[in-house]
């Protein structure tokens, strides 16, 4: 009597399509990010003005303001926040805030490309573009197991196929690689 045991089978991790990915995870275009540089401008005030790079943990440090956190918000949020922070020190201030600089994002692309590796793009850069820079997919990929990993946001991980990526698919177009994503090609 032969016997044949199977054991551990480990089911694949969750994740979602691209197409049932929320909107909400879609967001993040003009938005501030860490590293990025920034113009703060008050009309009249030079020694208030000036351009500051975004610290890793998402802060700059003002003149005559103090630490401020910018990371994740837009250039007119931020401006906003400063405006009555100013009125004390001047009268109706006329605050203007704009990224002059946007940071490389760095991301890892593993498995089944031909040059596997880390790389910095300049931000918002597509799937499409990630395995571009990693030489594309070699001949052992899996043309319809390609994900995206995103630690913190729940740690997502979403799923796209070749041929969404490679085609003008709206929902695939609008998602923005983030530093510190992988993408993995199975």
């Amino acid at each position: 009597m032969l016997s044949l045991t199977v054991g551990g089978c480990v089911g694949e991790r969750p994740f979602v399509w691209i197409q049932d990915l929320p909107p909400v995870a879609l967001k993040g275009e003009g938005l501030i990010h860490p590293r990025d540089t920034i113009v703060v401008s008050v009309r009249n005030q030079t020694a208030m003005s000036g351009e500051f790079v975004v610290r890793d943990d998402g802060g700059v440090l003002l003149p005559t303001i103090g630490d401020v956190h910018v990371s994740g918000r837009s250039p007119d949020d931020v401006a906003t926040e400063l405006r009555p922070r100013l009125t004390e020190l001047v009268v109706n201030p006329a605050v203007t805030v704009s990224v002059s600089r946007v940071a490389p994002i760095r991301i890892s692309v593993v498995g089944e490309v031909k040059t596997p590796g880390a790389y910095e793009l300049t931000r918002d850069r597509t799937v499409a573009a990630a395995l571009a820079a990693a030489g594309w997919l070699n001949e052992f990929a899996s043309r319809d197991r390609i994900f995206v990993v995103r630690r913190g946001d729940g740690d997502l991980r979403v799923r796209f196929r070749a041929r969404e990526i490679t085609t003008p698919d709206p929902v695939v177009a609008r998602f923005r690689l983030r530093d510190e994503d992988i993408v993995v090609v199975e």
